[in-house]
């Protein structure tokens, strides 16, 4: 018997999460399947076997407003949230997190328990600057201190095959600036991994490079990806600076750096 499939909106509802969600695990190769023209079939025998290893994610928690209406004095909005790690210090700061977004249902089953009245919301590219503010309980004059961020980043990652922004996930990056640039706030954090300093604004496959093909183009050029960024920000009006941190020098007994860009 040939391998049996199912569709994406067939294996959310045997999982209980979302079709978004069972594309982020093909992807990621946690469950097998094939892409025909633009449709994703996912063979069932992988579905059975995600299951059986209790990788059952029986979450599906909706996306949802804010449920408080209080103003808080300095006020954020967090996008890529995970289970919020990076917003903890912000919090702990007296800057008060009215959002998430995040599209893991592990991650949004913890927002969910540990930020009951906090607005979460999933695909950023689903929603407009305008729903945004709707969700966080925003009037269109109400002025956002800090929107903080670590898009995906394995588009740029040197562990990866670096597509940058020909990568969906690079792409949602893009998204993510445009947020902010339609957003306005006062202050924007960004996180990514050291390759976004390195990384072209359109990658050429090594095996396409050298004395027999065509020199890279300006946009093939190390660093591309951070002067694309950079400009469309300083076009808003931001002024922008941006450092390596290895959390080995603050405490933790690891050696991982990290890229952080504050935009102001």
């Amino acid at each position: 018997m040939g391998t049996q499939y199912l569709s994406v909106k067939e294996t959310s509802e045997i999982l209980n999460c979302s079709e978004q969600y069972v594309r982020q695990l093909l992807r990621y190769g946690e469950i097998s399947g094939e892409k025909i023209s633009s449709r994703w079939i996912v063979a069932s025998e992988s579905v059975r076997s995600y299951r059986v290893k209790g990788e059952d994610i029986s979450l599906k928690i909706p996306d949802r407003g804010r449920r408080s209406f209080s103003k808080p004095k300095l006020k954020a909005l967090s996008f890529f949230s995970g289970c919020m790690g990076l917003d903890l210090g912000l919090e702990k700061e007296g800057i008060q997190i009215l959002l998430a977004c995040e599209i893991d249902a592990a991650a949004r089953k913890t927002i969910e328990i540990n930020r009951p009245d906090m607005a979460l919301i999933g695909d950023i590219r689903d929603y407009s600057a305008t729903e945004i503010r709707a969700k966080a309980g925003l009037s269109s004059t109400d002025e956002i201190d800090v929107i903080v961020g670590g898009p995906p980043c394995q588009a740029f990652s040197s562990a990866g095959k670096r597509q940058g922004f020909n990568d969906e996930r690079g792409n949602v990056f893009l998204t993510f600036i445009d947020l902010i640039t339609e957003l306005k706030p006062r202050f924007a954090v960004i996180e990514n991994v050291r390759g976004l300093l390195s990384a072209p604004l359109k990658h050429r496959p090594h095996e396409m490079r050298g004395k027999n093909f065509p020199p890279l183009s300006q946009d093939e050029q190390r660093g591309g990806a951070l002067l694309f960024i950079t400009q469309r920000l300083r076009k808003a009006g931001y002024g922008i600076s941006f450092n390596l941190y290895n959390a080995a020098n603050f405490g933790p007994l690891q050696q991982r750096e990290r890229f952080f860009m504050i935009c102001n």
